[in-house]
């Protein structure tokens, strides 16, 4: 049970926890307002409701765009609350679960914002503790922001936040954990110095100030004029949950949802599958609106210049459940040539190119307006790593012309050869 909130509070949705902290879906009666109460469990000793106090009030202090504003924060009964704003937003981990990073367009401006809203986090004396990918809240209605405050701490220095920060905005926009996995090699638009300012604040050589510099001097580059705005796909679901929570809310009516609940919190995929007795293939076609069509064509110019070639056609029929497979290689692809691709010949612009295949299979992305006889005079866009099933890259719109997906390495099989399935290429406006 929450402790004694003031009774301006009507508590109305236990939304579930965050670590130990209950989080609560609640109404300020005396502003007609919704708001966002957290509290300690109820094992919580006095050196708990310390350390979850210390960051709550500090971030009261804080006015930042990017910093979610807390209302109020007390101790009651032997325990302690928050009352924060209610943005209506999910994480960037609940994004990365739906299988998309953030747009390109909302990056670098998102980014830098997060980074001063530590900087002035940190001014007002605060210690984070624990950011990660689900502290940060985004909706498409306001700037991300740096929220989860009163965490079990992980981490005990400026210093440290800061360098979580940036792993976080490193992951954000890669949608890989690995600190290899680069940003600019990632997302066409992105500079290096994106890449430059992340790993200096992640290894401590930047404080949150220093990154907000940074990226922010990044943002001043000019960047190619890609016409994107916050996906709402995967906040459809949240904005029906939230729509039905305020209706109750106006009712006067409490509820308590499971925090397990796939309805507010979706299982990410590779954990619907664990929990489904069948094949990982699809069982059904994959949507093919919006992709635009494609002739496609095998690329082998350190082979023999075939490739499977007569399965090819499966990678753009627009059905999962069909797949072409590279040869199987006795040992690592770069110990036998320098990679194997797919020609895709666009008769329109893109501004984003979707491979589902085997995870592990990392591949480049270039583009020409000809047919280079080799890769290196090629265009290259960036790099990436298949993580669960689909990666998506976002490119600057570029003429119609050739695009190349360059297979670099090819995981392992079960019989110690090296191969890859690709089910579908879907080229995005």
């Amino acid at each position: 049970m929450p402790p004694r909130i003031p009774s301006r509070y009507r508590m109305n949705v236990r939304l579930g926890a965050d670590g130990d902290i209950e989080e609560w879906l609640a109404t300020d009666e005396h502003l007609e307002r919704p708001v966002l109460i957290r509290f300690p469990g109820p094992d919580a000793d006095a050196d708990r409701i310390a350390a979850f106090l210390a960051p709550v009030r500090a971030a009261a202090a804080t006015s930042h765009p990017h910093v979610q504003t807390i209302y109020a924060a007390g101790e009651v009964d032997g325990s302690a609350y928050a009352v924060a704003e209610w943005d209506g937003a999910v994480t960037i981990a609940d994004r990365l679960k739906a299988g998309e990073t953030l747009p390109i367009a909302e990056y670098l401006t998102n980014a830098s914002g997060l980074a001063s809203g530590l900087a002035a986090f940190h001014a007002s004396g605060g210690i984070h503790g624990a950011i990660d990918p689900r502290a940060i809240h985004f909706s498409a209605a306001h700037p991300a922001r740096l929220a989860s405050f009163g965490r079990v701490p992980v981490t005990t220095t400026q210093a440290d936040d800061t360098s979580a920060l940036a792993a976080a905005l490193r992951t954000a926009i890669t949608g890989s954990d690995n600190p290899a996995v680069r940003p600019s090699h990632v997302a066409e638009g992105i500079p290096s110095s994106v890449d430059d300012a992340l790993g200096a604040a992640e290894t401590g050589s930047l404080d949150a100030t220093g990154l907000a510099e940074a990226l922010s001097a990044a943002s001043l580059h000019p960047q190619p004029d890609v016409d994107h705005s916050w996906s709402l796909k995967p906040l459809v679901l949240f904005a029906i949950v939230v729509a039905i929570v305020l209706v109750l809310s106006v009712l006067g009516l409490s509820i308590d949802v499971d925090p397990d609940s796939p309805f507010l919190y979706p299982a990410a995929p590779a954990e619907q599958e664990q929990n489904t007795p069948t094949s990982t293939a699809p069982t059904t076609d994959s949507p093919t609106e919006n992709a635009i069509p494609a002739l496609v064509s095998i690329y082998d110019p350190f082979g023999d210049g075939i490739e499977n070639d007569e399965t090819l056609d499966s990678v753009i029929d627009g059905r999962r459940t069909t797949s072409w497979e590279t040869e199987p290689y006795p040992a690592p692809l770069d110990e036998t040539k320098e990679g194997v691709g797919i020609v895709l010949e666009a008769p329109i612009p893109i501004g984003a190119i979707e491979i589902t295949g085997t995870p592990e299979t990392r591949f480049t992305v270039a583009w020409n307006g000809t047919l280079p006889d080799v890769p290196g005079d090629w265009d290259r866009i960036g790099a990436a790593q298949i993580l669960t099933g689909t990666t998506r890259l976002d490119v600057a719109h570029r003429e119609e012309g050739f695009w190349l997906v360059w297979i670099t390495s090819l995981p392992q099989r079960t019989d110690d050869s090296y191969s890859t399935s690709i089910a579908e290429i879907r080229l995005l406006p």
